[in-house]
């Protein structure tokens, strides 16, 4: 069952745009072996409130990751604008298909 880990935190109005531009460069970066997808979440209500929301294929995918490095990319993502993020992880018990056109 897929593991989704979500790491939130508050950014400086000033740093919002740089923020998001970091994010992108971690795209050009080598994917780790089982990650399924990566997403910036902007909070609609909060709007300095960002989320990294990323899909693991399994939970020994993830296990190994933080096994093999200190700070995960999304975790020091947030650390670089000086942002101790929340970090949680959930076991994905259920889902449903995603709508196809």
């Amino acid at each position: 069952m897929e593991i989704i880990t979500m790491v939130k935190g508050e950014i400086a109005e000033k740093d919002v745009q740089d923020f998001e531009a970091v994010y992108a460069l971690l795209k050009e970066n080598t994917v780790p072996e089982g990650l399924i997808s990566s997403y910036l979440l902007k909070d609609m209500i909060e709007s300095n409130l960002y989320t990294v929301e990323t899909v693991w294929a399994n939970p020994d995918t993830l296990k190994k990751i933080m096994e093999d490095e200190s700070v995960s990319s999304d975790v020091s993502l947030f650390e670089q604008f000086d942002v101790e993020p929340t970090v949680e992880v959930y076991e994905v018990r259920d889902n449903y298909p995603q709508f196809e056109e």
